[in-house]
């Protein structure tokens, strides 16, 4: 059975300070996570021994686009997903 993704956290984004042929003009840095006890986005800490994937969600009444960081835990030799 597949380990599922879990424990999904926002993820604030800001517009690239820096103009660059390389990079598009729509494009996004990470600025950090949300966090309801903490009044500034704090930074992301990536924890060994997991996996993690970011996820596009739009807001069903906005149609604002938000990104949700997900994490589980890392596939180890041996173990079998399907």
């Amino acid at each position: 059975m597949p380990r599922p993704y879990g424990e999904p956290v926002e993820i604030l984004t800001a517009p690239v300070p820096a103009q660059s042929p390389f990079i598009p003009t729509d494009a996004k840095i990470v600025v950090g996570a949300v966090a309801p006890a903490s009044p500034d986005p704090i930074p992301i800490v990536l924890l060994p021994g997991f996996e993690y994937r970011m996820r596009e969600w739009r807001h069903p009444e906005t149609f604002e686009i938000h990104w949700r960081l997900e994490r589980r835990r890392a596939a180890r030799p041996g173990d079998v997903d399907q």
